[in-house]
């Protein structure tokens, strides 16, 4: 509990249980050359680049800074329901109904050579997902998960069965040893990406069709979504789930997908919201994107600065992600900011103290402002002791603070 240096207490409340209310912020951009609705987005390495595909049959690459179009894609004949692109950035990989799986240069938008994969089993290409060494690409086709090598197109493993599954998400895991893919009966499979052999044969938790099975960033979750509404997390060395599950989405949610840095999952869905959650806690953050039609995708820029959204209504949008982060300040984050400024400026006088004002709407009929705690040791470590940063219960979840200043301790 923080106290103040005399020993006296500071007000107590209780953690506020309020719902993620929708952002304030408003797009930087929004892309518009589709003609339907549009199923993927991507960004390229260094961010200068955006990629999306649409049912319309095409797929565009975009100038991120002036929001206009490089290069339309025209050459599929059918619809495209995935994209995914090298992590080097040199060729990207489109797939559409008619099991077609095609390649592409990445910095031109000409057609590769060889142009397609081969032996692909399946109607319509929809999972895609390059190997983090960008040799080997796999893809779901119904039924089956295959994977091939990226220089020559050709199958290099027998395709992975998945009876009942198969249709919608694959995913590398980030040292390239695994790949995951929805199954049958709302669960998840998970082989060993090199013998083929299954690691986890049936990941059980959701109770409808998952649509969406991603790796973090650390390689220690898989992180799934499903028409149940629900968001998963699952621990990757004991195959068991972690937490509660991840609930807000209203109607399907379509996407997930983890901040570069592992901190932040971004889920999209057909209830037109893009959520944010805390992948280490679970928690819901505090506000959401609100659109005017089904979400289908979302990707994080490689710094994670940028947000792209791929609608039903034909558009492409870019949010700021430090703007929407911004109205995220909770007390747990609040404190732990304030540790690390006061245990990292010893250039202050061990005799100076910083007052922090906080506003905190649970107290009384009014939102009033408090002073938490009277008195806060600036530079002295032996008293930051007394800001217990696991300790937070005595602030609202939307405590906020409002101003941080000096004064001189005459004593």
């Amino acid at each position: 509990m923080v106290s103040s240096p005399s020993g006296s207490p500071t007000p107590s409340s209780k953690p506020s249980n309020e719902a993620p209310g929708p952002s304030s912020q408003t797009p930087l951009k929004v892309l518009e050359g589709h003609s339907n609705r549009v199923k993927g987005v991507a960004f390229f390495p260094y961010d200068r680049r955006l990629l999306s595909a649409s049912h319309d049959g095409t797929i565009i690459i975009w100038d991120v800074e002036s929001g206009e179009v490089e290069k339309k894609v025209t050459d599929h004949t059918e619809r495209v329901n995935s994209i995914a692109i090298a992590p080097d950035g040199s060729i990207f990989a489109s797939g559409s109904d008619g099991g077609m799986l095609r390649f592409w240069h990445g910095l031109t938008g000409e057609p590769g050579e060889p142009p397609s994969a081969t032996g692909f089993k399946g109607g319509e290409v929809w999972g895609i997902s390059f190997s983090p060494d960008g040799l080997r690409i796999t893809a779901t086709g119904g039924d089956y998960v295959q994977i091939w090598d990226t220089h020559t197109r050709e199958p290099i493993a027998v395709p992975l069965e998945v009876p009942s599954g198969g249709y919608y998400t694959t995913a590398f895991s980030p040292d390239g040893s695994r790949i995951a893919a929805d199954a049958a009966d709302g669960t998840i499979r998970v082989w060993d990406s090199v013998s083929g052999e299954v690691v986890f044969e049936s990941l059980k938790g959701h109770s409808s069709t998952v649509r969406c099975a991603v790796f973090t960033p650390d390689g220690e979750q898989l992180v799934t979504c499903a028409e149940d509404n629900t968001i998963r997390r699952w621990d990757m060395e004991s195959g068991e789930l972690l937490g509660t599950p991840l609930e807000g989405h209203t109607d399907t949610p379509y996407r997930v997908v983890p901040s570069p840095n592992g901190k932040i999952l971004a889920s999209s869905g057909a209830d037109h919201t893009v959520r944010f959650w805390d992948l280490k806690t679970g928690d819901s953050k505090p506000t959401f994107l609100q659109l005017d039609d089904k979400v289908f995708a979302v990707a994080f820029s490689s710094d994670g600065r940028l947000l792209a959204v791929a609608c039903h209504d034909t558009k492409v949008y870019i949010w700021d992600m430090k703007a929407i982060e911004a109205g995220w300040c909770t007390p747990l984050t609040c404190v732990r900011h304030l540790i690390f400024l006061l245990q990292n400026l010893k250039m202050i006088a061990t005799h100076s103290w910083m007052s922090v004002l906080f506003l905190s709407p649970s107290v009384g009929p009014s939102s009033r402002l408090l002073q938490l705690p009277a008195t806060i040791p600036f530079g002295r470590s032996e008293d930051v002791v007394e800001v217990n940063q696991h300790d937070v219960d005595p602030l609202d979840v939307n405590t906020k603070i409002c101003s941080v200043s000096q004064t001189t301790n005459t004593h």
